[in-house]
């Protein structure tokens, strides 16, 4: 069984059933959901058909990809570091789709025990690593991210999983879950990499947080008040702009600045930019200028995909891609924050978070931002002692 849901409005989920077409595509083959069987398919193949979806076109049938992050440092430039053994897209056409009324679920909390995360050590050697490289001038801003691995205390199934998460309070505009057999993308993301609207491209990069309580509004003004936290935001709206006018000619505006969003637990600021289109734009090309968000790259974007690969040194796949939904005229993709991958008959997820690290940056503020992203997801999922 392979199904995707989306988060339709705050009364409602998208439920997309039926796969027709259901591909994990890699460097020199692709393998096939629906058969089980893997067939040769070079990735340029793949990458040419996106060439033929226009972000303006109305689908016929609704479709979803999922973008792991590694074809990112495919697409600029950067292939060479990228094995034929990593999943780099998935393709999903559905046959059926129903907006319907917020699942009632009969899970109450998701039990996790934590199995490995990075240490305090390792974050502090790997943080410095980047203070070095921005003392150097080889960079303005790194995201540095890891991976939270857990365990459930007792085998769940996915459909149950899936209703009781979109049944949660505070699950973001661009939360979505995909099952495919028995591994499941899970995915509460408050972050757009992109929106198509009436011939306008929309994106909404998101740049620092907060842990927040009651009086969120005094937590907001002291945000506001951040010289670090404008910084990190304004390099990124930066990047943002000169990312969407290689969509079109340099017109992109911004047209919010500190804009306060809140997700369970914490507060954020973003901006919002646009850019009009005026001819006809390729999947393929959208790709290549925006993905994967400069929110969790950081700036310059190649050169920081690299010191990525050298810091962190392991795989982010599905964390920190996008998940893009076409239907009808609709193009709409996520950045895949808050975001796990899971197996459900192994019983075992991987969450990553992290966050921008600047020359303003310290690492025991950086290192318990990390953990309060770790524990939004937690607290929404009603993980005991979150």
């Amino acid at each position: 069984m392979i199904t995707s849901t989306f988060k339709w409005n705050r009364d409602a989920v998208l439920e997309l059933s039926e796969a027709s077409v259901a591909y994990v595509y890699y460097r020199e083959h692709r393998f096939n959901l629906l058969t089980g069987f893997p067939e040769a398919y070079p990735l340029e193949n793949f990458l040419t058909s996106l060439e033929l979806v226009t972000i303006q076109e109305k689908v016929k049938r609704p479709r979803v990809y999922h973008f792991y992050y590694e074809l990112g440092l495919i697409l600029m430039g950067l292939g060479h570091t990228v094995g034929p053994e990593l999943p780099l897209a998935i393709e999903l056409e559905f046959g059926r789709k129903r907006i319907k009324a917020l699942p009632k679920s009969r899970l109450k909390q998701v039990h996790l025990r934590s199995i490995e995360r990075p240490s305090w050590s390792e974050y502090k050697l790997a943080f410095h690593r980047i203070q070095d490289h921005l003392l150097d001038g080889n960079c303005y801003q790194v995201n540095l991210t890891y991976p939270f691995d857990f365990e459930t205390e007792a085998l769940i199934d996915p459909r149950d999983l899936s209703d009781f998460f979109f049944s949660r309070p505070g699950v973001s505009a661009y939360a979505h879950g995909t099952f495919l057999g028995d591994e499941m993308i899970l995915s509460n993301s408050p972050e757009c990499l992109f929106q198509y609207d009436r011939n306008r491209m929309l994106t909404m990069p998101i740049k620092g947080t907060r842990r927040v309580g009651k009086n969120w509004r005094k937590e907001w003004q002291e945000m506001l008040g951040d010289v670090k936290e404008e910084g990190e935001l304004t390099m990124i709206t930066d990047l943002l702009r000169n990312d969407l006018n290689r969509l079109e000619r340099p017109r992109a505006k911004v047209l919010k600045e500190r804009a306060c969003l809140r997700v369970p637990g914490l507060l954020h600021q973003c901006s919002v930019l646009a850019v009009d289109l005026e001819r006809p734009l390729g999947l393929r090309r959208t790709l290549e200028c925006l993905f994967p968000g400069g929110s969790v790259t950081g700036a310059p974007k190649k050169r920081v995909m690299q010191i990525i690969q050298e810091v962190e040194r392991y795989q982010r796949g599905i964390y920190c891609g996008s998940t893009l939904l076409c239907l009808g005229e609709r193009k709409s993709a996520s950045i895949n924050i808050r975001t796990a991958s899971l197996s459900a008959s192994d019983r075992l997820w991987r969450y990553g978070a992290g966050g921008g690290i600047t020359l303003l940056s310290r690492p025991v503020q950086e290192f318990q931002e990390m953990e309060n992203k770790v524990s939004s997801f937690l607290t929404l999922l009603g993980t005991p002692g979150y």
